[in-house]
């Protein structure tokens, strides 16, 4: 039997798979599409997102910057009269040390022994002074102090020469010594 031929139908067929291919790829590219979409719209989220947070820290930034240089004027203040306060220490310290030495040289001689001719090198902080005293057996007990261990554990550097007599027949005896480093201490 001769077989009939549907040119229609074959063609509706050939319609009908074309639409559902048409279809399955207008699906597939309208998922792609609105995919790129969210993607776009969640980078663009992201990006302004950052930016925003990149405006808030530079404008704290510059907020710090501003309270900085404000600040500037007083922590030059501030570090000027620490270090006029550290000088200040060691000068009073120098001094307190020096008044100290002189008085402790003063009654270690005992009174018949006269500390004169005082020359102090606040840099080096060597003390050189002569002790003058009336007779020759005064000036015995001074050489006696000198070699004590006392006296050498308070001024290991302790030094003297230079004895001389006067025409009046006292003794002058220079010393030179260095001052140990003084500590100003708070008062209690």
């Amino acid at each position: 039997m001769p077989r009939n031929i549907n040119f229609v139908r074959d063609r509706q067929q050939k319609v009908a798979q074309t639409e559902l291919t048409d279809q399955k790829t207008l699906i597939v590219t309208v998922s792609i599409f609105a995919a790129l979409l969210v993607i776009s719209l969640g980078a663009t989220g992201v990006g302004w997102w950052f930016g925003n947070q990149v405006k808030t820290v530079i404008a704290q930034q510059k907020s710090q910057e501003s309270a900085i240089v404000q600040q500037q004027p007083i922590e030059e203040s501030y570090t000027i009269f620490a270090h006029k306060l550290r000088v200040l220490r060691d000068l009073f310290g120098n001094r307190k040390n020096k008044q100290t030495s002189i008085k402790f040289f003063s009654e270690y001689f005992g009174s018949e022994v006269i500390v004169s001719q005082l020359s102090y090198d606040s840099e080096e902080e060597v003390l050189t002074f002569v002790l003058d005293s009336k007779d020759i057996f005064v000036l015995n007990s001074v050489f006696e102090k000198l070699q004590s261990t006392e006296l050498r554990t308070l001024y290991p550097t302790l030094q003297y020469g230079g004895l001389n007599r006067s025409e009046s027949g006292r003794y002058g005896l220079k010393l030179t010594v260095t001052l140990p480093k003084y500590v100003l201490q708070k008062a209690s």
